[in-house]
């Protein structure tokens, strides 16, 4: 399965988000783009999304930013990829000029399961979940980093 850049830039520009606002802090594009090595022009062009779909609001000021709209734990991984690309978990379609009765034994036979799994799985990963698994990742690489002098 391939998603986007853009989708996957917006999942760790939230994840960003969440895990440095916890604390009330208003989270800088800037900042985002400097932690993870994403541009901050495609930063600006991802965030209004996911400002559009209520995840994150926007700080305006000299000090302004980002924080989440609602906590973490309540924002599903669909409404995420959904509010960025409302392709990725829609079964596609094949191409009319096909035999309707195959294409139509494979969706119903393949994609439409894979269809309603993703929509399930994407109903229940939170990103709280997200942050959490990047939280430790992090840490054990933090650990596996050792120096000798």
């Amino acid at each position: 399965m391939k998603i986007s850049t853009k989708v996957e830039c917006g999942i760790i520009a939230l994840i960003d988000i969440a895990l440095n606002s916890s604390e009330g802090n208003v989270v800088k594009v800037a900042a985002i783009s400097q932690r993870h090595n994403i541009s901050a022009k495609y930063l600006e062009q991802i965030l209004p999304l996911l400002r559009q779909t209520q995840l994150i609001r926007s700080v305006k000021g000299a000090s302004g930013g980002y924080v989440l709209s609602r906590p973490a734990e309540e924002m599903t991984l669909r409404d995420i990829v959904d509010s960025l690309d409302n392709t990725i978990l829609t079964n596609n379609s094949f191409d009319e000029k096909l035999d309707s009765s195959v294409t139509s034994a494979i969706s119903q036979v393949l994609w439409d399961p894979v269809e309603v799994y993703m929509k399930q799985l994407s109903d229940s990963v939170t990103l709280k979940d997200l942050t959490r698994k990047y939280s430790e990742l992090k840490g054990h690489s933090d650990e596996e980093l050792m120096y000798y002098i």
